[in-house]
């Protein structure tokens, strides 16, 4: 078996958010890529997505943010209720759209780069001391460095990261879609172990729904499978019909289990580094996911830049930089799930009166918001 010299490349297994900006950032500091794909074509589902300005700022400096922005949404507010009663509105700086959309913006500036992507190749196993990979097709490439990012159900992880346990159903299930409406801003609707977000995703009444309960009844991990409406009305029997006329109007509702998986000590091994969701799978409350992946992307890559591909020095510091802050985000998460699904209503109505009077919500979000990446690095780097 002839193997692909590719020594001079680094290797990024996934093709989703946190791969194609990895390949981005690091082809702009001149670092040569190859992105593995095992799909056919780059692509997304339908769900939608929410960037805030910590990940907006390393998109921007990639030249992928005004694309992006340009076919999205921007919201001027978040508005909050329970039980169909207004709790509290703020003033937001997130932009709202599709998953396909970024994907999108983040692949073209790939390709405009002159980044090199294969498809049909999925990841087999990896000899990390010679750092030779081989794929399903049994081609064999050899490269400089790996990066893992093919999600929650990594390969990767789970070869080279022997303390990685399987993921595991988090105890809620969501249901989305995408309809219309004329809803301009976040709309996040509480209710008894339940919760319901709308907003636009494009200036066209484009408006993703997004509805989550909390359940012991576990949900396939898997965004393809459509949910009956009378599972759905049943689910949210608490709301009325202006609050579920979003998801009236999506013509397949798709239901999926939120998974997670514990979090690693280490999230690099020998000549293996993970990024996003293979590193830190998130739960969806505080729409960090997709803006971790970012992070973990523009930082590798700075790294990588500043230290000369040492990737040994680089790899100490992206932990060093990067699990901290995905531990947070992630704890955070877990948090904010668990106030959005509580079911007691004395409970509830301490929340709310929280959420309504004091600033604890502009202070959370504004510390997740306002990180920067490169005052980080030069932080650490002195």
């Amino acid at each position: 078996m002839s193997v692909k010299n590719y020594s001079s490349h680094i290797g990024i297994i996934g093709g989703g958010i946190a791969g194609l900006t990895a390949g981005c950032a690091l082809k702009l500091q001149g670092i040569n890529t190859i992105v593995f794909e095992r799909a056919d074509v780059v692509s997304e589902y339908g769900a939608g997505i929410s960037i805030s300005p910590n990940a907006l700022r390393p998109l921007n400096k990639l030249g992928i943010r005004d694309r992006f922005v340009d076919r999205s949404f921007i919201p001027e507010k978040t508005v909050m209720h329970y039980r169909g009663k207004e709790i509290r509105s703020l003033e937001t700086q997130v932009v709202t759209s599709s998953r396909q959309k970024l994907i999108e913006a983040i692949h073209q500036r790939y390709v405009e780069l002159g980044g090199k992507i294969l498809f049909e190749h999925e990841y087999k196993s990896l000899d990390t001391n010679s750092c030779e990979i081989t794929f399903t097709n049994n081609e064999v490439y050899k490269l400089s460095h790996v990066l893992g990012c093919d999600g929650i159900k990594s390969s990767v992880r789970q070869n080279h990261f022997p303390s990685s346990e399987i993921p595991t159903y988090s105890g809620y299930s969501a249901w989305r879609g995408i309809g219309h409406s004329e809803v301009q801003d976040i709309q996040f609707h509480f209710g008894p172990g339940t919760h319901i977000v709308n907003y636009p995703i494009d200036h066209e009444g484009r408006t993703s729904f997004v509805g989550v309960v909390k359940t012991s009844e576990t949900t396939a991990d898997s965004w393809k499978i459509k949910g009956s409406r009378e599972a759905f009305l049943e689910d949210f029997k608490f709301y009325n019909e202006e609050i579920l006329s979003v998801a009236s109007s999506v013509e397949d509702i798709y239901k999926w289990g939120v998974y997670i998986r514990p979090s690693l000590n280490s999230i690099c091994s020998n000549n293996v580094t993970l990024l996003g969701d293979a590193a830190h799978p998130m739960v969806p409350f505080l729409g960090q996911g997709g803006c971790m992946a970012i992070e973990d992307a523009y930082t590798f890559a700075s790294l990588a830049e500043k230290l000369d591909c040492d990737f040994k020095k680089v790899q100490a510091l992206y932990e060093r930089i990067r699990l901290p802050r995905n531990n947070m985000i992630q704890s955070a998460s877990m948090t904010q799930g668990r106030l959005n699904h509580i079911k007691n209503p004395a409970a509830a109505f301490i929340r709310n009166l929280i959420m309504r009077y004091t600033p604890i919500i502009t202070k959370r979000t504004n510390g997740i918001w306002d990180y920067d990446i490169d005052e980080d690095i030069l932080k650490i780097l002195g």
